[in-house]
């Protein structure tokens, strides 16, 4: 279950299989900490308070050869291509690896830095941004600190702290908590976003979604079997929750089989374990009901949700139910008399559009679609095929399609098909181009 497909193995795996024992941080004098891009200089900082000798290097600019490498131990993203040099030599010279996520436990661990706080971890191909929002609104009557890539933030009954935003990756939850620390914060439950894979640091570690599968370190390795191999990093006493057709062991949501389902309005759940021990039985019913409740999206989110702050103990009649949906992830607006379905954000994916299309001719027919990506803003783009695709054979169901970026134009066609550069200019040409009453769906790959 663990294993990678295909019988691939981690860089970390790698390293073990070179016949030195499993290398930790504890042990470890000097230490070279990889991908300054994603965190590494976030990790050393710490090291060196825990008085390590500690390098920086970014594989992604290296040019020269190497000699020996005379370190103890590699910390090293889950994602790196074990086909850079530096990678390669320390692999030849034994030097033993740990992962981003393994580091940042370790770390955490070493310093404390969350005791007396109960701490979420949620990763998966999509749906970790809503599902932490969505945590966060059933624990709105906690004092509670939420990092996820749209946003970091402190939630108490003095109001919100916001703080300047953070990345997903596994360092930023250092980077976060020290920020909580300098401002003397004392969150009682903590949930982090962490892309590919959990570190288990968590009480509770949520698996949203394992479809959508993509290669990654140099094509080497499926996320899919990252993300569930960091499973081992939990403690056995932690709970992993994940939808019912993973094969993963802890809580699962899903269908009536599950240990948590949707049924209507109502939330169920059945021999339900929690951090505390017991097994749990029960109902609750939302007190606001919104129709995107219904789509898949939501379904899914909103039982990982509830899971996860049920598995962490939270009694059920602690938690607030009067939620919503989260801004940027099927959320509907109001934008100047007409209605505005807005799933706009970094995970946005093409494939959503069926679903909300469906939700918007329930409003009105009258509609403009806004497509796109604004490339500025993420990594991953959009495929200009399935792009011309969708239009190809959607388009004729708007009044106008609006495509966001550059580099359609020209390669994408119909008479009702428009270009801009970004999206505030898409939502304004929408607005000028209908009347009130019209539904526009802003679909566009950004980062919010």
């Amino acid at each position: 279950m663990m294993g990678n497909k295909g019988g691939k193995k981690t860089l970390v795996q790698r390293s073990k299989m070179t016949g030195k024992r499993r290398m930790n941080i504890k042990e470890a004098a000097r230490i070279l900490v990889l991908d300054p891009i994603h965190g590494a200089d976030v990790i050393a900082d710490e090291l060196k308070e825990l008085g390590k000798d500690v390098a920086v290097l970014n594989p992604y600019r290296e040019q020269s050869s190497f000699n020996r490498l005379d370190y103890d131990l590699v910390i090293a993203p889950v994602h790196l291509s074990p086909k850079f040099e530096i990678v390669k030599h320390a692999l030849a010279d034994n030097i033993p690896f740990i992962s981003h996520q393994e580091a940042v436990k370790e770390i955490a661990v070493s310093k404390g830095i969350f005791t007396d706080i109960n701490v979420i971890e949620v990763t998966g191909t999509v749906g970790k941004t809503s599902v932490c929002e969505l945590i966060c609104q059933l624990l709105k009557r906690k004092t509670v600190l939420s990092h996820t890539s749209s946003s970091t933030r402190f939630n108490s009954a003095d109001g919100v702290i916001r703080f300047p935003r953070h990345s997903g990756t596994p360092a930023s939850v250092l980077g976060v908590m020290r920020k909580v620390k300098e401002r003397n914060l004392e969150p009682e439950i903590a949930v982090f976003e962490i892309s590919l894979g959990l570190t288990g640091i968590g009480d509770v570690g949520v698996i949203t979604s394992l479809e959508g599968d993509y290669r990654i370190a140099g094509g080497t390795e499926d996320a899919a079997a990252v993300k569930l191999a960091s499973i081992t990093n939990f403690d056995a006493k932690s709970i992993i929750v994940h939808p019912s057709d993973v094969n993963a062991g802890g809580n699962t949501y899903g269908d009536e089989d599950a240990n948590l389902w949707l049924a209507g309005d109502k939330v169920r759940f059945n021999r339900l374990k929690t951090i505390n021990g017991d097994y749990i039985d029960g109902e609750l019913v939302f007190n606001a009901f919104d129709s995107f409740f219904e789509t898949e999206h939501y379904r899914n989110c909103l039982g990982a949700a509830f899971c996860a702050v049920l598995s962490l103990g939270v009694p059920p009649e602690e938690l607030n139910t009067n939620i919503s949906t989260v801004e940027g992830r099927m959320k509907l607006e109001s934008l100047k008399g007409r209605f505005l379905i807005d799933n706009s954000n970094s995970g946005t994916k093409l494939k959503f559009l069926d679903v909300i299309t469906e939700q918007a001719r329930q409003l009105s027919g009258k509609m403009i679609l806004i497509l796109g990506v604004e490339s500025q803003y993420v990594c991953e783009g959009v495929d200009i095929e399935e792009l011309k695709e969708v239009v190809d054979n959607s388009a004729s169901e708007f009044v106008e399609v609006i495509i966001v970026g550059d580099e359609f134009k020209g390669k994408i066609g119909g008479k009702n098909v428009f270009f801009l550069d970004g999206l505030d200019a898409a939502l304004e040409k929408a607005i000028n181009d209908s009347k009130e009453g019209f539904v526009i769906i802003s679909n566009v790959k950004t980062w919010r």
